[in-house]
């Protein structure tokens, strides 16, 4: 895939990430603990789990909402001008191994809370749709294959 092709690949997919970020920053800071005990239920039907502590501290709230805010910006930024942002696309995948590592680590290393582990598993997933959507990105000013 490349040229036209790639770009609106490229394109399509960020808008559909920054979407998802910004539903899912609303509902972080609109409904934290709702959005614990929905995913604690699921984790209850899959096995058996630490139920996730509730949500207290504030200060990680707001950061956990700009994290989300700053991604879906990343999003939209470069989907406006993929050839010119495309390196922002390594710094998301950055911070989703980041946040996937240390939702790992909680669920290691501190308690089997099921979001902690489904965090590792969606942001590792999401690491890759970055890098994929990097690598694309660099076909975009590639010369189609001949026909």
């Amino acid at each position: 895939m490349t040229g036209a092709r790639a770009e609106r690949f490229v394109v399509l997919n960020l808008r559909l990430l920054a979407a998802s970020f910004a539903v899912v920053g609303v509902l972080f800071i609109a409904v934290p603990n709702g959005v614990l005990d929905v995913i604690s239920d699921l984790g209850d039907e899959i096995g058996s789990f630490t139920t996730a502590p509730e949500t207290v501290e504030k200060l990680w709230l707001a950061l956990a909402f700009a994290y989300m805010v700053v991604i879906t910006g990343i999003c939209l930024v470069v989907q406006a001008d993929v050839l010119r942002y495309r390196p922002l696309l390594l710094v998301l995948a950055a911070g989703k191994t980041a946040s996937s590592l240390a939702a790992l680590g909680f669920y290691v290393f501190d308690s089997d809370v099921f979001i902690y582990l489904l965090n590792f598993l969606v942001d590792g997933f999401l690491v890759g749709v970055s890098l994929l959507l990097w690598s694309v990105a660099g076909r975009i000013g590639a010369p189609a294959a001949p026909s």
